[in-house]
């Protein structure tokens, strides 16, 4: 694993020697700003299952978050721990993707970086398609579906945990985007490597 400052360029040479060795490019959105914008439904379905377990696993605290979209009732504190808090969410959010990357500690085609803005994983290994379907989902399962419903069992939901577990379900909308994009696309079976922003695939 390679600490880097920022996500590696695409290499024109690599995706002209892919596509040659017959990989397929991945449709995909072209930079982070579109990607955003088509991950926009994610970002409801994403909450609303991240919703709909907490219901199950503590009735009290989803009846809170349900009268506070009926009434409309919010309020807004900033403290600087709560922003420390919802930094490290976001680290860990990626934190999750690395740990789920094949052999990542001894891979030099794997990057990890901490930004102002959060961080970011990424690896030009290739990877299976179930893997990458994966290693793209675990944050998201982990941390906004498995860990709520563990603290709720546990009585341990509060409003600010809950807070951030729904932060890490709403940035988890371009994860999910990939995912589809990946599943209407890539035959089960093939082999995926990222190139910058761009993805390539191969059946094997």
């Amino acid at each position: 694993m390679r600490f880097a400052k920022k996500i590696p360029q695409t290499d024109q040479g690599l995706s002209a020697s892919l596509i040659a060795d017959g990989w397929f490019r991945i449709r995909e959105a072209p930079n982070i700003i579109v990607a955003f914008f088509f991950s926009v439904p994610f970002m409801f379905i994403n909450s609303l299952i991240s919703y709909l377990v907490i219901t199950q696993s503590d009735k009290e605290v989803a009846s809170v978050i349900r009268d506070l979209f009926v009434t409309g009732s919010w309020t807004l504190t900033i403290r600087i721990d709560y922003i420390i808090y919802i930094y490290i969410v976001i680290v860990l959010h990626e934190i999750v993707h690395l740990l789920f990357v094949p052999n990542f500690y001894k891979s030099d085609k794997t990057y990890f970086g901490i930004k102002l803005w959060g961080g970011f994983v990424f690896t030009t290994e290739r990877i299976s398609k179930g893997r990458f379907v994966i290693i793209t989902l675990a944050p998201f399962l982990l941390m906004s579906v498995i860990l709520p419903f563990i603290l709720g069992q546990a009585n341990m939901l509060n409003g600010f945990i809950v807070f951030l577990i729904f932060l890490n379900a709403l940035s988890s909308s371009v994860d999910m985007l990939n995912t589809f994009l990946v599943a209407i696309q890539v035959p089960n079976g093939s082999m995926i490597i990222n190139n910058g922003f761009e993805s390539y695939y191969k059946k094997v």
